[in-house]
């Protein structure tokens, strides 16, 4: 299936299009014709533009030639040789597509209808001449208009469509309706989509379309299109509560949601993502074509958030769905194409993230573990001059020690020509953790604070005097680094932030 954008609010191109070439086959002369998808679309965008003569706008006209009747006005219809617009035009080297609209001249009513009866069956052509009989009107042979439309939908963004094959006498076109008045309408939104299935049938006069929809036909009342207000709350009450909201709607919520205020609803949709897969992509599978500024990011978000926010458990379930998922259309084999192209950076940063949290914050700089390029002091300012040896690590690297505001460092050169810090301590009031502890907390702060963190005996080389330990090892993106809390009489009396690079404390 294929889909293609359509803009809709540019009522020129509703009446001239991308200019028509005459086609080898009439569309009132197909049926014995293979149409192709592309023939089906290029039917549906003339249709569009000329169902629209009656409901949305109206044919070009000759304002310099009126005539009145009653409390009317008409001004003569100017449609010689008029191209009707189309989804695509072959490139020269393309052989030429088996149907295309050919410009139409329509001087009369009779023109009219035949051009109208050119595209749908008669009982759509009658309905479109009853929508307004007033609109056209034949003055001594020659057809007039009275001017004006009825003004396009304005919350509807784009759309789409998308035709597909039921059989040798049948196509059907799905038309998306894309909402979004979120620019013109802030802080309220009304965002969403509608979706409409028209038929294009084979009758004895040809192709025609038994069923369709004006260009704007976005339906404000489907269950699809949402009302929301963004406000400085959150996620709001009128809405129910984040369990009570479908995938969808949490999703629609999303494209527009500020900072702090999408954690919540992001959070609720990306476990219902690694709890029931097949309802996310299924609901999610309007997003892939979707002309919605930010649909990018909503997609991508199970995995930055499962990255960025959740442990081992769901990471390897992530890593399940990514390698095991079988999408069920072109839809959702884009939605899991996307999830794909965001984990490498998702992975990437959190991890960044995950080595960045283990540092110890002194004198208005952060002392972090891991890698360090530029050669020592790297981009600290204050630093010794020159760090102390300290002999030999495991494989022969050059270690290195630094004290610095209250803070005993330690590191080694590796064979990349980088520094790697890998162990930082502190036994002073003054350094603190990026959750803010520093000696002299009560140990209740600590558990507070890192509530996952492991009681154990006080572990380091001479333990700190410390009746034991608490360790924050969280493990997963942090792979083998942990703060060591040594508590005595209640107290941290050390914290030591260390990276063991080949294991695990808790492991």
């Amino acid at each position: 299936m294929r889909r293609m954008l359509l803009s809709v609010f540019l009522a020129a191109a509703l009446l001239t299009g991308c200019g028509g070439r005459e086609s080898s086959v009439p569309p009132d002369e197909a049926s014995e014709t293979a149409l192709t998808e592309q023939d089906v679309l290029n039917l549906y965008t003339a249709a569009s533009a000329v169902y629209d003569w009656f409901d949305l706008t109206t044919l070009p006209l000759d304002m310099e030639d009126a005539r009145t009747e009653g409390d009317l006005t008409y001004y003569r219809v100017d449609a010689e040789n008029l191209s009707l617009p189309v989804s695509a035009v072959p490139e020269p080297t393309d052989s030429s597509l088996p149907w295309q609209p050919q410009p139409v001249t329509i001087t009369s009513l009779a023109d009219l209808r035949e051009t109208a009866e050119t595209y749908f069956s008669p009982e759509i052509a009658d309905s479109l001449f009853a929508l307004s009989p007033d609109h056209y009107k034949d003055f001594d042979g020659v057809l007039y208009a009275t001017d004006g439309g009825r003004g396009s939908n304005v919350y509807l963004l784009d759309k789409a469509a998308a035709a597909e094959q039921v059989d040798e006498d049948h196509w059907t076109v799905t038309v998306t309706f894309y909402a979004d008045s979120y620019e013109w309408e802030r802080p309220s939104a009304t965002v969403g989509y509608s979706q409409t299935v028209l038929d294009l049938e084979r009758t004895e006069d040809g192709w025609k379309f038994t069923s369709f929809v004006p260009s704007d036909g976005l339906d404000l009342e489907a269950e699809t299109v949402f009302t929301f207000t963004y406000t400085d709350d959150g996620f709001p009450e009128s809405l129910g509560s984040l369990e009570d909201c479908s995938d969808l709607k949490l999703a629609c919520w999303l494209l527009h949601a500020d900072g702090a205020y999408s954690e919540g609803p992001s959070d609720t949709l990306t476990r219902r993502f690694l709890e029931d897969p097949d309802t996310w992509f299924e609901a999610l599978s309007v997003f892939p074509d979707s002309p919605w500024e930010h649909a990018d990011t909503v997609m991508a978000a199970p995995v930055n958030d499962t990255y960025a926010w959740y442990g081992q458990t769901e990471q390897d379930r992530l890593e399940e769905i990514l390698n095991t998922y079988q999408p069920e259309n072109d839809a959702q084999q884009a939605l899991l194409d996307a999830l794909k192209e965001a984990q490498p950076q998702a992975i990437e940063r959190s991890t960044e993230n995950a080595t960045a949290s283990f540092c110890l914050v002194t004198e208005g700089q952060f002392l972090s573990l891991g890698h360090k390029e530029g050669g020592y002091p790297w981009d600290y300012e204050g630093l010794p001059e020159t760090p102390q040896s300290a002999g030999t690590g495991d494989n022969g690297e050059a270690g290195f020690a630094f004290s610095f505001g209250g803070v005993d460092a330690e590191y080694v050169e590796t064979d990349d020509g980088d520094d790697l810090v890998y162990r930082m301590t502190t036994t002073v009031p003054g350094p603190q953790t990026l959750g803010g502890i520093q000696v002299g907390d009560a140990e209740d702060d600590v558990k507070a604070v890192y509530t996952g963190a492991v009681q154990m005996e006080a572990v380091g080389e001479d333990q700190f005097g410390a009746d034991y330990a608490l360790i924050h090892e969280p493990g997963g993106l942090s792979y083998c680094k942990h703060i060591s809390f040594f508590i005595t009489d209640g107290e941290v009396s050390a914290i030591q932030v260390e990276d063991l690079m080949d294991g695990r404390l808790l492991g």
